[in-house]
């Protein structure tokens, strides 16, 4: 049985990753990754209807050269607005039990699961991450299994999810880090303990959270990333948005849930996106603490014109502006 494990993160496309199989969920319907993989297989024969798993099942595909490995495996999960940091978690340690089940297998890759759709990124890549190890340290996965390869496609986020992995994989038993990026997990003789890095998806439905509302556009991105990521970490929570794209009946019940339970509702106005000023509705109406943001105060509305906002001229003066607002809007709310 293979002593150890080599976890990496590449910059590159899933469906043209070159390992013995490729990992996707079905979550009920088909979104981002798994959709271009089954529109990929259904030229070369595969029908779509094989991927339909029900969660807790799983189903391994020949892929005849429509994508760079030559298995596929899709594993069922609950549909996508239900599918939180938790249920990544176990996603990963049934993916590699699945694994299991063909012999030889040396190498896996899959993509990251969750910031698209209203993950903390950071958490979900935890969530995934810590998953794999815990599985791998208690025994499961192929025995001649070396090496899992996390893929993402976006560059600027893969960077953001290394840093993650480094913070978060620090100190953690078992686990340590390799020369050229990436880290080597070993298995424990016996019973072992979640790692320790692991809360993301047994304590992470726990934290505080803010839900950010603001357009997925890269004119935004580092706005996000940047200018409100960072203060809101800093000040103890995870944080949420949603891709606009993704909007559909479970996604749009996973807002309004996030939005119920937020601690905070952050929203930039900028651009003067119509789904933003229905999150901020739905957030009032709610009665949810709301802190609403702007490049311009000429992209403001009318309905939110007469209502402060943090006017704010670059990245940097927003972080200084959004971090002080939410160190008051806890002295607020601490108990006297």
């Amino acid at each position: 049985m293979s002593a150890a494990l080599d976890v990496v993160l590449e910059v590159g496309d899933i469906t043209e990753a070159t390992a013995d199989v490729v990992l996707f969920k079905f979550a009920q319907k088909l979104y981002g990754a798994a959709g271009k993989a089954v529109r990929l297989l259904e030229v070369v024969g595969v029908p779509p209807t094989q991927v339909a798993v029900l969660p807790g099942e799983y189903r391994f595909l020949e892929t005849h050269g429509a994508l760079g490995s030559p298995l596929a495996l899709f594993v069922g999960t609950v549909r996508l607005g239900e599918f939180g940091y938790h249920e990544i978690r176990q996603f990963a340690l049934r993916a590699l039990k699945a694994v299991e089940s063909k012999p030889g297998l040396k190498h896996v890759a899959s993509t990251v699961h969750g910031p698209n759709y209203g993950l903390d990124e950071d958490e979900a890549v935890l969530a995934f991450v810590g998953g794999l190890i815990e599985a791998f340290q208690r025994g499961s996965g192929p025995k001649e299994l070396e090496r899992f390869t996390v893929v993402e496609v976006d560059d600027r986020r893969a960077l953001r999810l290394r840093r993650a992995l480094e913070r978060g994989l620090g100190g953690t038993p078992g686990v340590e880090p390799l020369p050229g990026g990436g880290f080597r997990v070993r298995r424990e003789r016996g019973f072992v303990q979640a790692p320790s890095m692991a809360s993301a998806g047994t304590v992470s439905s726990a934290k505080p959270h803010a839900f950010v509302a603001m357009p997925f556009t890269p004119e935004l991105e580092d706005t996000f990333h940047y200018g409100i990521h960072g203060p809101v970490k800093a000040a103890g929570m995870l944080c949420e948005r949603v891709d606009q794209d993704v909007f559909d009946g479970p996604i749009i019940q996973r807002i309004k849930e996030r939005i119920d339970t937020a601690k905070v509702v952050i929203a930039d106005l900028s651009l003067a996106n119509p789904n933003v000023y229905l999150e901020v509705g739905y957030a009032w109406g709610k009665g949810r603490p709301t802190l609403l943001l702007v490049r311009d105060v000429r992209e403001l509305r009318f309905d939110v014109a007469s209502y402060r906002c943090i006017v704010y001229r670059n990245i940097r003066e927003l972080e200084t502006l959004l971090t002080r607002e939410l160190e008051r809007l806890d002295a607020v709310r601490a108990p006297g």
